[in-house]
Order: structure tokens, then C-alpha cells, then sequence
């Protein structure tokens, strides 16, 4: 333990101490070698052969020396640092080294400490957002869900809804889904949902329960490059990962914490439904078996149902004058068409039977578009002809009766739409 510094001269009677005080040590001390002897000011004279006296050390860093007599003497012994001093002046120096080493390694492991919550978000963000698109396993309102979602927000997939299972693709915004018959009539759909069993069908916007338009690649990646300086977010693991789950705006999203980061799993709502989906990112070469699915669904979408549509007739079947021959007997009806599609084909086919209700003999259809922007009218007519009708007249000798029974079908896309669609899905495969 250091020494009290000794007080100066002219402020304690007992000044100097004494040379027995071991923090004292006085030396004569003159100029430096090959430095000039020191100038008195010119007002006063240095006497020969007085030197002065130094005290050394001073025994705590900071502390000034006391002012030595004036005037100098030229010194009789070359100056020196007694090698107490040279070791407290050397202690000195390296405890302030250690101190600038000390905070230095403390630079260093401030740099190396884990990144924010908003980098880890920026640089998860900026990984997925190239993708050729996103894989999404998991779960949709607690039922298993399968979704692949592209780059430019076409969709394939499937998952259960309402205790079917449902398989969907959405293109250039138009949603199409293949269901059961159960699945259209839970909802109470139009006269359209028989038709819509088992195949494609244009789905009605009230069917679309989950949009996965905010799941593509650019779009999640906007929302994570974007969650400010101060996100909400919580440390936990997922998968054996360790992550921060970071919440914006109702969706969760697990970022790993270790570089480089990387989003693996988003929970969150879409409309009434909760999701809850692992996140795949997709490159070009994995995304292309996604294609080939795609291309093979759209080509059987020529003629899609319209489940939600509604035919409402407006008379009975009409029987045409030249019923009365043999030769041939046309039949028309007029109806309304509703649908939430602006343009829909409907399809008659008529039914003849010789009793109501009864098998038909033969058939005939016809197909009209119905402009569905508002509610349509049309008055689609079909007929029989030779030998068919031909036949059926011949084989009656007395008056008959003639049952003409309509159903009807409504239905989207026809070959140039499927083609439009084709040249779609190639445009967004080719970048």
C-alpha cells in the first residue's frame, strides 16, 4: 500500500522530513547530459555551486512534484531515477496497458455478441426473398395442410376443410378447387354444386377461406426487412433450433438466432382460419416438379364447374312447330343465370322420354355464355333429328305424348383460357 504524498515546503514545520523517511530521497540533481546548463531569469544571478534539491518519488500517480528553490545550480552528479521510481512509473505503464487490453477484449466480445432481433429479421427476410418460392407444412384450423406458394402468388395444394379433402390451385388470382359433393352443399351452394363433385370447380370468394397472397417469397420477405428497431419478440426453440419468435401484426415468425439466420415457421390468421406452417424456401430446380403438377391441373380445368351459380327458369320447356313432323323437333327455354363469375358458359341438355320423368330416348344440348356481371338471361335451345326423331315418331300408330326434360350446368374456361393459363404458368416458370 502506497504512502500519504509528503506536504511541500513552507506548509509543514517538520519539512523536510528526514532522511531516514523512506519516501524521501534527495538527490542533486543538475542538467541532463548534452542538455545546456538552465538560465536564470534576468533579473536575478545564479550563485556558483548552489545546486537544489529534487524529492523522489512521489508515491501516487497524478501528484505534482514540489517547486524546486530558485535558482538552479549547475549540477555536481549526473541526474538519475532511483529504481524505485523506475518500477512505479513501469507499474504505472502497465496497469494502464492492461487497461486498454482489458477494454479491447471487451470491444471484441461486444462485436461478437448476438445480433438484434431487427438483423436477424433484415437478414432472415433477405434470404428468402429470391426464392422461386415457398413450401408451407403444417396445419389450417388445426387440419394438415400442404401448400406450395410461387413467386408470383400462384398456389398448389391441398388441405382439409370442413372434413374433405380439398386440393386447390390459384392462378392470376382465381381460386379453383376439387371437393366432394359434401364439401359445396356444407355451404349451401347454387344449383351448380352436384356438378362440382369430384372435379374442378371455380371456387366462390366465400369458399376461399386462407388467401396465401401475403405468402409469397417477396412478400414475407417485405414484412421481415421492415419490423423497425424495436419488434416484439421472445427467445425460445423450435424444432431443436434455438429462434426468437418476432411478432408483426398478428403473425409469429421463428427466426433462428444462429448465422445465418433464417425463418423456419410463422403461425399465425388468415380471415377466420389459424395457420400454423414450417416455411421451405424452393430454388428453380425444386420449385419445377411444383409445375409440372400445375400444368396438369389446368389443362383439366376446361369447363370447371361454377358451383355457386343459380339457374332460375322462366317457363316451361317450349316445343318448336316442326315437333309436329317427323323429320325433326327442336325445344328452347328461357332462364336466368346468376354467378359471381362475370362470364359463364351455360350448358343445356334436354332429356326425351315418352313419360314424365321417364328414361330418355335420346338428348340434345346446347351451350350459350351468359355475361353474369349482373344477372343474365338467355334462351338456350337444342333438337332432335334423323333418324332419331325420325325413329321415335315412326314407332307410334296413334297419338303419343313427348317429355322434354332440361337440366342445365354452368360452367368457366374454355380452350383459349385454358391456354392463356398455360402460357401463365410458363411466363412465371421461365423467370
Amino acid at each position: 500500500m502506497e504512502s500519504e504524498p509528503a506536504p511541500r515546503p513552507g506548509q509543514d514545520p517538520n519539512w523536510p522530513p528526514s532522511g531516514d523517511d523512506p519516501a524521501y530521497q534527495p538527490t542533486i540533481s543538475g542538467p541532463a547530459p548534452g542538455y545546456p546548463p538552465p538560465q536564470a531569469p534576468p533579473s536575478q544571478a545564479m550563485p556558483p555551486g548552489e545546486g537544489f534539491i529534487v524529492a523522489q518519488p512521489y508515491p501516487y500517480p497524478g501528484a505534482q512534484p514540489p517547486p524546486a528553490p530558485w535558482p538552479p545550480a549547475p549540477a555536481t552528479a549526473p541526474a538519475t531515477r532511483t529504481p524505485r521510481r523506475r518500477g512505479r512509473i513501469i507499474g504505472i505503464t502497465a496497469l494502464v496497458v492492461v487497461m486498454f487490453a482489458a477494454g479491447a477484449t471487451a470491444a471484441v466480445l461486444l462485436l461478437k455478441k448476438t445480433e438484434s432481433p431487427t438483423t436477424m429479421a433484415l437478414q432472415s427476410g433477405q434470404a428468402l426473398g429470391p426464392s422461386a418460392g415457398v413450401t408451407l407444412t403444417g396445419t389450417i384450423n388445426g387440419a394438415s395442410a400442404n401448400v406450395t406458394v410461387t413467386r408470383a402468388g400462384t398456389v398448389e395444394g391441398s388441405y382439409t376443410e370442413d372434413n374433405s379433402q380439398v386440393s386447390r390451385v390459384t392462378i392470376n388470382g382465381v381460386t379453383y378447387l376439387k371437393a366432394p359433393v359434401a364439401f359445396w352443399s356444407a355451404e349451401g351452394d347454387g344449383t351448380g354444386a352436384p356438378q362440382a363433385d369430384g372435379r374442378w370447380a371455380k371456387a366462390p370468394a366465400d369458399r376461399v377461406f386462407v388467401s396465401f397472397a401475403s405468402f409469397t417469397p417477396g412478400q414475407i420477405s417485405r414484412v421481415l426487412e421492415h419490423v423497425g428497431q424495436h419488434p416484439r419478440v421472445a427467445d425460445t426453440t423450435f424444432g431443436g433450433s434455438k429462434v426468437i419468435k418476432l411478432t408483426d401484426n398478428g403473425t409469429t415468425y421463428y427466426i433462428t438466432t444462429s448465422v445465418p439466420n433464417r425463418l423456419i415457421h410463422m403461425d399465425g390468421t388468415s380471415g377466420a382460419a389459424r395457420y400454423s406452417f414450417d416455411v421451405t424456401p424452393l430454388t428453380a430446380a425444386t420449385i419445377s416438379p411444383v409445375f409440372t403438377i400445375l400444368h396438369g391441373d389446368v389443362q383439366a380445368m376446361r369447363g370447371a364447374a361454377e358451383p355457386d351459380a343459380t339457374v332460375l327458369p322462366e317457363q316451361k320447356i317450349q316445343f318448336h312447330s316442326n315437333c309436329n313432323g317427323n323429320t325433326s323437333c327442336t325445344v328452347s327455354i328461357k332462364v336466368t343465370v346468376t354467378a359471381h363469375s362475370p362470364s359463364v358458359l351455360l350448358t343445356m341438355t334436354v332429356g326425351f322420354s315418352g313419360t314424365k320423368g321417364g328414361h330418355p330416348f335420346a338428348t340434345c344440348t346446347d351451350t350459350v355464355t351468359a355475361n353474369t356481371t349482373a344477372t343474365a338471361t338467355v334462351t338456350p335451345s337444342c333438337g332432335l333429328g334423323s333418324p332419331a326423331w325420325s325413329r321415335w315418331v315412326n314407332s307410334h300408330t296413334s297419338d303419343f305424348n313427348t317429355w322434354a326434360d332440361p337440366t342445365f350446368t354452368v360452367t368457366v374456361n374454355t380452350a383459349s383460357d385454358v391456354a392463356a393459363m398455360q402460357s401463365e404458368l410458363n411466363r412465371e416458370q421461365a423467370t
